[in-house]
């Protein structure tokens, strides 16, 4: 499996607020810049198979090679990320891999029993987010070869921060 899904590229947080999340992890873990982005358009969502209009935002950030994701949901539209702040309020979600073959990841994990609970698309980039039987998360990414080489330009700006302009904010 660990060579279909490639390593962990990312960890990703459900908050209730973007920008306060952010700057905490950078008052308390030092990590940053981070890239905030309130209002993300996405091509589609669905959630458990039906279509769902969620509204919300992203922050991301590194550390090391380890991507951070803040998630926060504006709106009450059905999704996981909703589900998870009602019932456990802020905090790690779930985890994501970036396979290269995509579509044999996520047949894959299905085949091994796990759920597709819910998945969407920004920008023509796939996403779906998939549950074991004990309530573990997991997210596959589509993301074409132009991202996978500007996430290595990220990782390496990072690694350079000197710690000006922590949270960047594009609306």
């Amino acid at each position: 499996m660990k060579n279909l899904l490639g390593p962990v590229g990312q960890l990703g947080y459900v908050v209730e607020d973007l920008e306060k999340a952010a700057w905490l992890w950078v008052e308390k873990m030092g990590v940053g810049p981070w890239t905030v982005i309130p209002h993300v358009t996405l091509d589609y969502f669905n959630y458990l198979g039906e279509s769902s209009d969620v509204e919300m935002g992203i922050a991301m950030a590194f550390t090391g090679s380890m991507q951070i994701e803040l998630i926060q949901q504006h709106n009450r539209a059905p999704s996981m990320y909703r589900d998870f702040i009602n019932e456990c309020g802020e905090g790690i979600q779930h985890v994501c891999f970036y396979p290269r073959d995509y579509d044999a990841a996520l047949e894959s994990l299905i085949r091994k029993g796990m759920n597709v609970r819910q998945d969407g698309a920004i920008r023509g980039m796939r996403f779906a987010y998939l549950e074991e039987t004990d309530g573990n998360v997991l997210e596959i990414g589509d993301i074409p070869e132009k991202v996978r080489l500007r996430r290595q330009d990220d990782i390496a700006s990072a690694a350079c921060w000197d710690g000006s302009d922590p949270v960047r904010v594009f609306e």
